[in-house]
């Protein structure tokens, strides 16, 4: 064996394994294995999909394999995003690999898959087989389709080659992302459109064909498709003038612009108010630094944030610096990126999950080229790779959709700051109602905290009424959704020409159906959970799985018709509104109505333009829109979210009842908000109306404490799911038994870790899969980071061949 040093690369893999591989490059490929490319790499039995991270050389006398091929042109990520990608692996407990995967565009992988093909021999014993044998059944497939993925177990297979039958080759199936190749045509070099007129003008009979050779000779490349369907006859011209050699076609990249025109341009910059001034002139100075800050600006609903970012990343773009603005709703970053796009031109990126897989791979790749000087985009714009990364903004920081749900779990805003950290840049986070970790934060002086107090022109905040719904003293108007004092307000609210919003954060017609006679609610087959009512498609649906099914006349507990629906969502208020106000022009917004792409932009583009007198929804209809005509607000069931079990339900409360009424009064009229309930006296509600949030922060702060939550500990889910329920419940008693055996272990630091549980999850299966939950709460995060790998480790050993599969999920914010 040579030991000589040799050119190595360091691979994480598209696996859920952790810790990263070394390669060794063949001379061949050598020359395009940047750090950032992917490769494909031999592992185990099988090809996948690896990523770059490091080109070193090696001594060692370890017979490294050697990567199969380089699958990119050019690197996709730079190596600045490395750091992040190793830290959030190391923070989250989650293969590397499959951070990089998710960070990066949908649909890049290669999947590699085994086909066969019969050899001679195999063809010449096929028909003295036994017609039923499955030796028989296997080469009938493999010759009826002989490139298809073999979906019989790799053992027959293999024992098939073995005996010379057949051949098992590898194949990978195509990306389904990627440059967009398009058809284009253009003059051949050298030719001269007046010669074409002069020494063929005998030719040129066909209906505009004249028209047809001007357009093509205006331009060095048209697509062909704008031919054919400008000019009935573009396919017969086209044809034509190739064949006589004047014209060649040829194909090029295509970008895809999710971006299309400017749908709310921005409003005309505006002197900034003392306030502004004062928070722009600290972020400036922190861009300047060109060091890590971070800041917390908390400015009331209406106080001119959006201007604040704006000529922030303004002067980050002047001096050579990159942006990322990171907003928490699809729409919204829509609505965003047309202001920002209208101000700043188009070296602005778009990204989020609503754009198509090909729509992202042409926005990174803009990323990745240098031709973008700001990224707008949900939770995915955090991995934008850019180079120069001088600002990052998270606005709505407060937002639980921040926290990814899904594998892997991370909160962006928390990993936008450590990216802030790594990069030497500058990390905003902003909100009308801060979280309370972020607040706190600020007041231990780990975040510099902005103020900006007043609205914008000295506006007022709305004027927040409460209607308790526990005295309407009509009987009539118990069962009803909208009490008579917001009915009433809708009246006038119409007749006067403005706008309202009515929120309600909950989908649906009715929330279930009951039997009166046993008690019993339809219930999902998959899910423990009530199916809710759809009027429109007159279905019950389960919202956590996608199970629905036709409206039953019957219980399905005791077979009798004695059925009665109850509780309502944004459909059943929808309804009402219609009935109320049949003249006015009512629409809904929640997900039920915004699945297709573009949906929630048009419903947001015509309440802009007032073709929408009321506009119904869940909390997508609370995040940072400005829409002046907007002067009433209405809170259907302000109660909701306080039900749920999770220390946050206060938080999540206040924050959106304080968001949603922040939408009035935002022009040049006082708003107007009012808020139903059955709990007034509740803190969240209280100082929502208020408008107090310093009131509400300590009174949430002093119950933190009290009990040890976040931000005054840190907080893990360990949460067990299975198919067997028995298996399931005793996987999660061996598993904390286990974890306090550790602890013991540690007699001088084990006290610092609380166990709580194991207990069934609040919602004890969900798609078919049975739910337990142990939490586990430190002051010590390295302690507990410390635990939780030890946890990793023991569980493999523990679960295997269970059937159940643990996901560790380090803070949590879905506890249900």
């Amino acid at each position: 064996m040579n030991n000589d040093a040799q050119t190595c690369l360091r691979i994480a893999v598209s696996l859920p394994v952790k810790g990263t591989f070394f390669y060794r490059v063949p001379k061949n490929l050598a020359p395009r294995a940047h750090v950032g490319c992917r490769v494909m790499v031999p592992f185990r039995n099988r090809k996948i999909t690896g990523y770059i991270l490091e080109k070193t050389t090696q001594n060692d006398e370890q017979v490294l394999k050697e990567i199969s091929d380089v699958l990119d042109p050019e690197p996709l990520f730079h190596k600045q995003l490395i750091p992040l990608f190793e830290w959030m692996a190391d923070y989250y407990i989650h293969p590397i690999g499959q951070i990089i995967q998710a960070a990066l565009p949908g649909g890049l992988n290669m999947n590699p898959y085994k086909t066969a093909f019969l050899t001679e021999k195999g063809s010449n014993i096929f028909d003295s087989l036994p017609l039923h044998s499955e030796e028989r059944k296997i080469l009938s497939w493999i010759k009826d389709q002989p490139e298809k993925r073999i979906p019989w177990p790799l053992k027959k297979i293999y024992g098939l080659q073995k005996k010379g039958w057949i051949i098992v080759e590898d194949r990978m199936k195509r990306r389904r992302a990627g440059p967009l190749m398009r058809k284009f045509i253009r003059p051949k070099k050298g030719i001269n459109l007046q010669s074409i007129f002069v020494e063929n003008a005998k030719l040129l009979k066909a209906k505009n064909e004249v028209q047809f050779l001007e357009t093509v000779f205006d331009f060095d490349g048209t697509l062909l498709s704008e031919f054919t369907a400008k000019f009935t006859n573009g396919s017969y011209l086209v044809k034509k003038w190739i064949e006589k050699g004047v014209l060649e076609n040829f194909t090029r990249v295509v970008f895809r612009n999710p971006a299309g025109k400017i749908m709310f341009p921005a409003p005309v910059p505006v002197r900034l108010y003392e306030q502004q001034r004062r928070a722009l002139n600290h972020i400036q100075a922190c861009i300047d630094k060109k060091a890590f800050s971070s800041c917390l600006l908390y400015g009331v609903t209406g106080s001119g944030k959006t201007e604040v970012y704006y000529q922030a990343a303004e002067h980050a773009i002047r001096l050579g610096r990159q942006v990322i603005l990171m907003v928490p709703e699809i729409a919204l970053a829509v609505y965003v990126e047309g202001i920002f796009r209208s101000r700043l031109g188009n070296r602005i990126a778009i990204y989020h999950s609503g754009l198509s897989q090909g729509e992202r791979y042409d926005e990174w790749m803009r990323m990745v080229r240098g031709e973008v000087d700001m990224v707008i985009g949900a939770r995915s714009a955090l991995f934008a790779p850019l180079p120069r990364l001088g600002l990052i903004i998270v606005d709505e920081e407060h937002d639980s959709a921040y926290k990814q749900e899904s594998s892997p779990r991370y909160q962006a805003r928390d990993t936008a700051v450590v990216r802030a950290k790594m990069e030497k840049a500058l990390v905003i986070l902003g909100s009308g109602t801060p979280s309370v970790q972020s607040f706190q934060n600020s007041i231990t002086r780990r975040y510099h905290l902005l103020l900006m107090p007043d609205r914008v022109e000295k506006r007022l905040l709305p004027d927040v009424e409460i209607v308790d719904m526990k005295t309407l003293e009509d009987a009539k108007y118990k069962n009803e959704m909208i009490s008579p004092k917001l009915k009433e307000a809708l009246e006038q609210n119409l007749i006067v020409g403005n706008q309202t919003i009515l929120f309600l954060n909950r989908r649906g017609f009715h929330s279930l159906y009951l039997c009166r006679s046993c008690g019993q609610s339809i219930r999902c087959p998959n899910c423990d959970v009530a199916l809710t009512y759809h009027l429109k498609e007159d279905k019950l649906t389960c919202h956590y799985c996608g199970f629905w099914s036709k409206t039953q006349m019957k219980c399905s507990s005791c077979g009798r018709g004695d059925l009665k629906a109850y509780g309502f969502g944004t459909e059943k208020l929808e309804h009402e509104l219609e009935e109320l106000f049949p003249d006015a022009r009512i629409t809904r917004m929640d997900t039920d109505i915004t699945r297709r792409k573009g949906q929630a932009f048009k419903i947001l583009k015509k309440f802009s333009d007032h073709e929408i007198d009321i506009l119904v929804g869940t909390q997508m209809i609370t995040k940072g829109y400005d829409f002046p005509m907007v002067t009433l607000v209405g809170v259907i069931a302000a109660d909701l979210s306080l039900g749920f079990p999770d220390f946050r339900a206060g938080e999540r409360t206040f924050q959106i009842l304080s968001q949603v009424a922040g939408r009035a009064g935002r022009g040049s009229q006082r708003g107007r908000v009012i808020i139903q309930t059955f709990n007034p006296d509740h803190y969240a509600i209280s100082t929502a109306t208020a408008h107090d949030y310093q009131l509400f922060f300590e009174k949430e702060k002093e119950l933190r404490e009290q009990l040890g939550y976040p931000p005054f500990s840190r907080l893990t889910c360990l949460r067990l799911d299975g198919n067997n329920k028995e298996k399931t419940a005793e996987a999660a008693h061996d598993l904390s038994l286990k974890i306090r055996a550790i602890l013991s272990k540690w007699p001088k630091r084990g006290k610092e870790i609380q166990v709580l549980g194991p207990a069934e999850a609040p919602i004890s299966r969900i798609k078919g899969k049975y739910r337990w939950q142990i939490l586990v709460k430190s002051k010590s995060a390295s302690l507990l980071q410390h635990l939780l790998n030890e946890i990793e480790r023991l569980s493999k050993k523990l679960l295997r061949s269970s059937g159940v599969h643990l996901i560790l999920d380090v803070d949590p914010y879905q506890m249900i």
